[in-house]
């Protein structure tokens, strides 16, 4: 009787010890992250703030801020988060300071400025979200800093808006024969600004192509002072024999 109940004690221990082993929990990284971003960033304007001549920083010096400000976030684009938006900004920011980090690479072509000014204003579009989503906390003698860049990101957000609108504002352009005097021929368009912007001046280029998809001649057409809901008209003449067109931006203000 002993010897079966020694026996049901063993069987019991195991089971009770599965019983006690539930799912591990997840583990998730949002608030880890803002840590890391808020320390990062701190670190960045330690260095950007110290700098004699902001617009002109050396190639030691770009170098300096983004690995400070990268050393603290890096490996965060693959930690879970409960947050999907969070989330998505995180993997954002990550990406537009690696971009910038990249950009480094060709400080001394033409095209650094460009590249490291656009992986700012993806940064600062991150952060101004990533902002909305949780507030970001930095010493008082960084809030300037944390402000400049949310100013930035929102400026960023506003003119992609303002792109897009444009974008398809052109597309709605489509030009009809309106006149035929000898061998030049006048085409036009009625074109109402639906954007939520208005305009200074507004230029855009028309490709004239012909059979073969050659652009054969190209019409600048330009237009001041274009109000939101105002309709104008664009309008062109060519002695150019065209198949079809395209319509493409060329300085909008």
């Amino acid at each position: 009787m002993k010897r079966a109940k020694y026996l049901v004690l063993l069987l019991l221990v195991p089971l009770l010890v599965l019983g006690g082993c539930g799912k591990k929990e997840t583990r998730y990284y949002d608030s880890d992250f803002i840590s890391a971003l808020q320390r990062g960033l701190q670190n960045r304007w330690a260095i950007s703030d110290n700098i004699k001549d902001p617009n002109n920083i050396s190639k030691d010096e770009a170098t300096k801020m983004v690995n400070a400000e990268l050393k603290q976030v890096k490996g965060y684009d693959n930690k879970k988060f409960k947050s999907n938006k969070l989330h998505e900004q995180a993997l954002a920011y990550l990406n537009a300071i690696k971009e910038q980090k990249n950009s480094i690479k060709k400080y001394d072509t033409n095209s650094f400025i460009t590249l490291w000014n656009e992986a700012y204003n993806k940064r600062t579009k991150a952060i101004l979200n990533i902002n909305k989503i949780h507030e970001l906390k930095v010493d008082s003698k960084y809030q300037s800093d944390l402000t400049e860049l949310t100013r930035n990101g929102d400026k960023a957000i506003n003119q992609d808006n303002k792109n897009e609108q444009v974008d398809s504002l052109i597309k709605t352009i489509k030009f009809k024969q309106t006149k035929n005097d000898y061998s030049y021929k006048t085409y036009s368009a009625n074109v109402k600004n639906t954007t939520d912007f208005s305009f200074k001046s507004f230029s855009v280029n028309v490709k004239l192509l012909n059979a073969n998809k050659t652009v054969i001649d190209i019409q600048p057409i330009f237009i001041n002072d274009w109000d939101n809901g105002q309709t104008n008209r664009f309008e062109f003449t060519t002695d150019k024999k065209f198949t079809s067109y395209h319509v493409v931006k060329d300085l909008v203000d």
